[in-house]
């Protein structure tokens, strides 16, 4: 009897924990990829191909925190009961995973373009043409992400299990095609092209420095700094693949493994193969949708500002307003005393005081704010 009742009250306090968990993270996800959004929007310095490839990551992480994880909320609360709603959840997950990951290799490549081939960069990656290739990726997630909800010869398709009500999709062999094409295929282009923008870079940076070394005209010190910004650009996105990377990776090897091998962490004592569960299965994967924004704004000086701005504005601009509305009283207070001043010191003002002084009513206008007066 102790034993269930502290079973039941461990259950309990893991439900609630990733509870509160999935509930943070939702916080931060949303809002913080939302900023990444506003800021390449509204701010004009960030209107480029490589950030709108960015805020297409950053749209794909934005969904998974408003369609994903409430799910997973769901699920943690209630029992799940309906296919149709466990369909949609493996649908939305799989939108969102290969969009992800989709989108950092198109990022690779368009970096591998603008480190390996700057002159060209412009004319080839125009704004149509990664527009076109935005769409590309979200067309190609969403085809893949159809596939995983049919039911496939030989498998079973979408089912609830009756008994923990859980959502499964026994579908093995379209996950072991699916990972290798959304995730292992896309994963090895990023890791070639970002092994040879390195190497490009630090073979251009190296020469730049030689270069300033010997002379030092304007445009060679405009060249040395573009270089060291793509170059710091670069390094960036790198560590939002290596994150993406260490959050994922493991789900998808051991997702794959279990669909062949379902008992495959048997061996393992119980506490180790649970927590290689809530790891690897549980913690990374939701985390990595909230981490890309503070990446950015720790490694890159133009989303920190623009992030500062956008944060600044919007809780200052109360503030400003009746600032504004002061100065404007002060000013209106100000011009009142110099044209009196004015008036009473003038040679006209002689003889026609009464004449030229301000009527009751525009007395009264200027103590409710006008700044309107009666003309000297």
């Amino acid at each position: 009897m102790n034993n269930t009742t502290e079973s039941n009250f461990t259950i309990d306090l893991e439900k609630q924990l990733f509870l509160a968990y999935y509930v943070i993270l939702i916080v931060f996800t949303v809002a913080g990829n939302t900023l990444v959004c506003v800021a390449i929007y509204v701010d004009v310095r960030l209107r480029s191909p490589t950030n709108w490839f960015i805020a297409s990551l950053a749209v794909s992480d934005l969904f998974y925190g408003l369609a994903g994880l409430p799910f997973r909320i769901a699920s943690n609360v209630t029992p799940m009961t309906s296919v149709a709603v466990c369909s949609a959840w493996i649908w939305m997950d799989m939108v969102c995973a290969a969009a992800s990951m989709a989108n950092l290799a198109v990022i690779s490549v368009d970096r591998y373009m603008k480190i390996t081939k700057p002159f060209c960069y412009h004319r080839n990656m125009t704004k149509k043409r990664s527009l076109l290739a935005i769409c590309g990726v979200w067309v190609y997630a969403a085809i893949l992400a159809t596939f995983a909800i049919i039911k496939w010869p030989g498998a079973k398709g979408v089912v609830i299990d009756s008994a923990q009500g859980l959502c499964r999709n026994d579908n093995k062999v379209f996950y072991t095609v699916a990972n290798i094409m959304a995730f292992l295929s896309p994963l090895v282009v990023v890791i070639a092209c970002y092994s040879l923008i390195f190497r490009t870079a630090l073979i251009q940076f190296n020469k730049m420095q030689h270069l300033i070394v010997s002379t030092s005209s304007k445009e060679d010190r405009r060249k040395q700094k573009s270089v060291v910004r793509d170059f710091k650009a670069t390094k960036t996105l790198a560590v939002v693949l290596g994150t993406f990377t260490v959050c994922w990776a493991p789900f998808f090897i051991m997702f794959t493994i279990s669909q062949y091998d379902p008992n495959y962490l048997m061996p393992l004592p119980i506490k180790v193969g649970m927590a290689f569960v809530y790891l690897f299965f549980l913690i990374l994967p939701n985390l990595n949708s909230a981490c890309n924004p503070v990446i950015y704004a720790y490694f890159n000086a133009e989303f920190r500002r623009s992030f500062r701005k956008i944060m600044w504005s919007s809780c200052d601009g109360k503030t400003q307003d009746q600032g504004s509305l002061k100065k404007r009283r002060r000013s209106s207070a100000t011009s009142f005393f110099q044209m009196t001043f004015a008036r009473r010191n003038s040679p006209q003002a002689n003889g026609n005081d009464d004449k030229n002084h301000n009527s009751p009513d525009d007395d009264k206008a200027f103590l409710n704010g006008d700044t309107t007066f009666t003309q000297v």
